[in-house]
């Protein structure tokens, strides 16, 4: 399972200016983005790697450090490395070369690309992010340049800050993300994660296992636990898989729509909200977004006093 990290305010500022520079020199385009249009602004080659040909990757891979030490030193097992380290991309900064992994899905390979054009886009990744051997990668630190770019790739493909204005100026429901998905050409849960991300509210979202064919094992059942800024702070104690359970009492469908409803989570200061929440199975994973509800004063005139 994964939780989405969320960066400090200046990092994220940076990592803006650079995209909305980009975008503004694409001439400021419409969705979809075309990445194609990105690379060529950038002068970026794109490749392919698989299990019948690694030769590209075999290069890259030899030069990466991660905490001090060398990851591969038997040529043997170049596959088996890129798995265990979580990769589905790799950038040939010098090279100006981005090679993907040819066995994801084609759709998840648009995010996959956005992620290592991010790479190649902020500075400060330059060494650290592409294999450079003079500089030893700790997980915390490989964790943290992994976070900065999928948050660049969010806001790359969704234009910088034109999908959060929409999520700010409306209310969001599973509807808005699913016809979000349609205008933007990106997953349904890369669209999901960049919705909560942006909302100023307190927002979650799930992509997990279909609740009904779950396991005892949160660790397997849920892929991802996406927290809006909001969230994050004021329920820093609520687990995914507390969500979840709430999420899997209340889910009776099979695919399309499984679950709507309500159900109360319990802030850091001890003080229980209302949140709503809608579920979708797409056939692979399920999504859920859930948002709090918020209370609104009501004056009713009774007999002339207002109450």
């Amino acid at each position: 399972m994964q939780t989405n990290k969320l960066l400090n305010p200046t990092t994220a500022q940076a990592i803006d200016q650079r995209v909305e520079k980009l975008l503004k020199d694409l001439g400021s385009p419409p969705p979809p983005l075309r990445l194609d249009d990105v690379r060529a602004l950038l002068k970026l080659d794109i490749g392919y790697y698989s299990s019948d040909d690694d030769s590209w990757l075999r290069e890259k891979i030899h030069q990466m450090r991660v905490a001090g030490k060398q990851i591969l030193d038997r040529p043997s097992s170049i596959l088996q490395v890129v798995k265990n380290l979580g990769l589905k991309g790799v950038l040939l900064a010098e090279k100006r070369r981005i090679l993907l992994d040819r066995e994801i899905p084609e759709p998840k390979q648009r995010w996959n690309e956005a992620h290592e054009i991010t790479h190649d886009l902020v500075p400060w990744h330059d060494g650290i992010a592409h294999g450079d051997p003079e500089t030893t990668l700790s997980p915390g630190c490989h964790e943290l340049i992994e976070a900065e770019a999928n948050y660049g790739a969010g806001r790359l493909l969704f234009l910088g800050g034109t999908l959060v204005e929409t999520v700010r100026s409306s209310d969001i429901d599973f509807a808005a993300v699913q016809s979000l998905h349609k205008l933007y050409g990106n997953t349904m849960t890369t669209t999901l994660w960049r919705v909560v991300e942006a909302s100023l509210d307190a927002s979650f979202g799930l992509v997990s296992t279909h609740p009904r064919e779950a396991t005892s094992s949160p660790e397997e059942d849920i892929r991802y636990f996406i927290r809006s800024p909001k969230f994050a702070t004021d329920f820093a104690g609520v687990t995914a898989d507390a969500v979840f359970g709430e999420v899997q009492r209340r889910c009776r469908g099979r695919r399309g729509p499984i679950g709507d409803g309500l159900f109360s989570l319990t802030d850091d200061r001890g003080q229980a909200h209302e949140f709503r929440f809608q579920s979708f199975f797409n056939g692979h994973d399920a999504l859920t977004l859930g948002k709090r509800l918020v209370a609104r004063n009501v004056s009713v005139m009774v007999s002339g006093v207002s109450r």
